[in-house]
C-alpha cells in the first residue's frame, strides 16, 4: 500500500510558512505607528481609511491561505490523499489515466469550492469600498471563464505530467521544466490575442494628445511602440493602470480608460513614462527568465520531495495522490518565496520610477502621481516594514516619493 511520509523538507516548508503567517497576522492586526513625515502628504483621515481597507483585505488573504494549507495538510498527511486515489480507482475499474483525470477533477473542484467564499468576499469588499462596479452576473461570468480556462490547461498539464512521471521517474522534472518554459513564452503571444479579449475590449486610442504623449516618451526612452490601446476597465473597476506587452521588437501599451478619464495629463504622462521604463529595461523578459530559474529549482526540489516522502509498492505506477502533494508544495513554496519574488519586483519598480523622471525631465508629476494614486486607490502609504518586505510587489508610496525626491 502506498503511503506519504512527513520529512525534514516538509517541516522546513511548513515552519517558514507558519512564521510568516504569524508575523503577517500580527502586523495586520497591530500595524504600529505612522511616521510623522507621512502627514506632509496625507491627512489622518486618509491614512486611517486606507489602513482599515487593507486590514480587511489582508485578513481575507491570510485566512484563505491558511484554510487551503490546512485542508491540503490534512489530505496529504492524514493519508486521505491515498484513500481518495483508491476510491477513484474503484469508480473507473482500475483504468489508470482515467483515474488520474477523475482524481484531478475531484481535487480541482474541492480547492475551487474552498477558494470561492474568499473570492466572493473579496469582490464584495471591493464593491463596498467603491473600487468595483462589476455586477454579480458579470463577476460570475468572469469566474466561470477563468475557471474553464484553468480547468482545460491544468487537466492537460496533469495528464502530461503523469506520462513524464511514469516514463522518467527520476528525471521527469527536466521535461516538465522544458515544457513549462515553452508555455511561458507562448503565452506572451497567446494571452493578448486570445485570452485578454475574452474579458475586456481593446480599442486603438484616437486622442491625438495621448498619441503625441506616448510618441514623445518613447522617443526619449529610445523605444518603439507599435500600438496604443485603451482597455474598458471601467466596466469592472474604478482603479487605474497601464501596461506594456509584447516581445522582442513588437510592443504595445495598454491604458485603462479609468486612467484616461480620472487623471490629469501630467499624471497620465508619468504613468506612461514609468511603463516605458519597464519596457526599456526588458523587465518582462528579465522577470520571465528569473521565473524560469525559480521554476527549475522548484521542480528539482519537488522531485526530491516526492522521492523522499512518497512510498509506492514495487512496480506500481505513480499514484494520483501525488497531485495532492504537488498542490501542497506549490502553495507552500509560493508563500515561502513571496518575499524573494516581491523584492525582485520592487527593484524593477524603483528602476522604472527613476527612468520616468529621466524621460519626463521633471520630478513633480511623478511625485504628484504617487500621491494621487495613493488617495484614489486607498494605498497603505507607510505599511509596517515586514508587510512591505513580505507582500509588496511595489515599494510603498512614501518610499517611492523619497526615491524620486533624491533623484538627480
Amino acid at each position: 500500500m502506498a503511503f506519504i511520509k512527513f520529512n525534514k523538507l516538509w517541516l522546513i516548508l511548513i515552519l517558514i510558512a507558519t512564521i510568516f503567517s504569524v508575523l503577517y497576522l500580527y502586523y495586520t492586526l497591530f500595524p504600529g505607528n505612522i511616521p510623522h513625515e507621512v502627514y506632509k502628504y496625507f491627512s489622518p483621515a486618509e491614512i486611517s481609511k486606507a489602513q482599515k481597507y487593507h486590514k480587511i483585505n489582508r485578513l481575507i488573504y491570510i485566512t484563505s491561505f491558511l484554510t487551503k494549507a490546512a485542508f491540503l495538510l490534512w489530505l496529504v498527511f492524514g493519508n486521505n490523499a491515498i484513500k481518495l486515489s483508491y476510491y477513484t480507482e474503484k469508480l473507473v475499474s482500475g483504468k489508470y489515466y482515467v483515474n488520474v483525470f477523475l482524481y484531478f477533477i475531484a481535487l480541482w473542484v474541492i480547492l475551487r469550492l474552498i477558494s470561492l467564499p474568499f473570492s466572493l468576499l473579496s469582490h464584495s469588499v471591493q464593491v463596498e469600498w467603491g473600487f468595483s462596479v462589476q455586477t454579480m452576473a458579470s463577476w460570475w461570468s468572469d469566474y466561470f471563464k477563468s475557471a474553464a480556462l484553468d480547468f482545460v490547461f491544468s487537466s492537460m498539464g496533469v495528464l502530461l505530467l503523469f506520462v513524464a512521471l511514469n516514463k522518467w521517474p527520476n528525471n521527469w522534472w527536466v521535461s516538465a521544466a522544458v515544457f513549462l518554459t515553452i508555455i511561458m513564452f507562448v503565452q506572451i503571444y497567446v494571452y493578448p490575442t486570445f485570452i485578454a479579449p475574452l474579458f475586456n475590449k481593446f480599442t486603438p486610442i484616437k486622442d491625438q494628445k495621448i498619441i503625441n504623449m506616448v510618441k514623445e516618451i518613447s522617443k526619449n526612452a529610445g523605444i518603439k511602440i507599435d500600438k496604443i490601446q485603451e482597455m474598458d476597465a471601467s466596466k469592472r473597476t474604478t482603479l487605474a493602470n497601464a501596461y506594456f506587452y509584447g516581445f522582442g521588437k513588437t510592443s504595445r501599451i495598454v491604458l485603462y480608460d479609468t486612467l484616461l478619464k480620472n487623471y490629469p495629463e501630467d499624471e497620465i504622462k508619468a504613468i506612461i513614462a514609468h511603463e516605458a521604463g519597464h519596457w526599456k529595461e526588458n523587465h518582462v523578459l528579465k522577470s520571465m527568465l528569473i521565473g524560469i530559474v525559480g521554476l527549475v529549482i522548484g521542480l528539482y526540489f519537488l522531485n526530491i520531495l516526492i522521492h523522499s516522502s512518497l512510498f509506492l509498492p514495487y512496480g506500481k505506477r505513480m499514484t494520483p495522490a501525488v497531485l495532492a502533494m504537488i498542490y501542497l508544495f506549490i502553495l507552500l513554496i509560493n508563500f515561502d518565496t513571496t518575499p524573494i519574488q516581491n523584492y525582485i519586483s520592487r527593484q524593477m519598480e524603483k528602476q522604472a520610477d527613476l527612468l520616468s523622471v529621466e524621460y519626463l525631465h521633471d520630478k513633480k508629476p511623478v511625485i504628484k502621481l504617487q500621491i494621487d494614486l495613493a488617495k484614489k486607490s486607498l494605498l497603505d502609504v507607510a505599511p509596517p516594514p515586514f508587510m512591505e518586505w513580505f507582500s509588496y510587489s511595489h515599494p510603498s508610496t512614501m518610499h517611492r516619493i523619497k526615491l524620486v525626491e533624491k533623484a538627480n
